[in-house]
């Protein structure tokens, strides 16, 4: 692949997707463990979605380019926080460039999921983890 920001990008995000089955693995209530469940696979969709769309712009991930980085965030919400800014990072990457639309559109698509998940964090600690 020729674009280095989307391949550091990848790395991010393959380190994001083992981070959140560790916290789901770890969570400390159901409500929790099942809405990290969730979003995982809302998170894997969107990685699988955005990580085509770059391959057709910029070319094939050959086996042997990534190396998944670990974010250091160990709670759910300081994770989606950090997620929310690689967002950010995404769009001010495209520079408002056409070539990046599709990118774009997941992105803004995404965006709205994540505020989701933080929201519905905050319930879960505002109950006091109370299932």
């Amino acid at each position: 692949m020729t674009n280095e920001f989307i391949l550091n990008l990848e790395n991010k995000l393959q380190g994001i997707g083992t981070r959140l089955k560790e916290l789901h693995f770890d969570a400390p209530t159901y409500s929790l463990h099942k809405i990290i469940d969730e979003f995982t696979d809302e998170f894997r969709e969107y990685e699988d979605a955005l990580m085509e769309n770059a391959q057709a712009l910029w070319g094939f991930i050959k086996p042997g380019d990534l190396n998944p980085e670990l974010p250091t965030d160990m709670e759910f919400e300081a994770l989606l926080e950090n997620i929310r800014g690689l967002l950010v990072g995404i769009k001010k990457e495209s520079k408002d460039s056409m070539m990046w639309t599709g990118i774009i559109n997941l992105t803004d698509d995404f965006f709205t999921t994540v505020n989701k998940y933080i929201y519905l964090t905050k319930i879960i600690k505002k109950n006091g983890g109370n299932d």
